[in-house]
């Protein structure tokens, strides 16, 4: 039984990093894509959009269960 408990809390660890770094990460990779294409001249509004949801998205980690 205890490893089945413990193996329950590495995933949650694993899932709460993954939303509280990954997301953001992904999200300054997008929005400073669009910064890129933004100074050729070719402005794309959703891309910036998506790029602050997957930022403020790392805000879900608050979300999940501590183990």
């Amino acid at each position: 039984m205890a490893g089945a408990g413990a193996a329950r809390a590495n995933t949650l660890v694993a899932v709460k990093m993954a939303l509280r770094f990954g997301l953001p990460l992904i999200g300054l990779v997008v929005f400073g894509r669009a910064v890129v294409l933004s100074v050729g001249g070719d402005i794309e509004h959703g891309q910036f959009a998506l790029g602050v949801l997957l930022i403020l998205a790392g805000f879900t980690s608050k979300l999940v269960p501590r183990p």
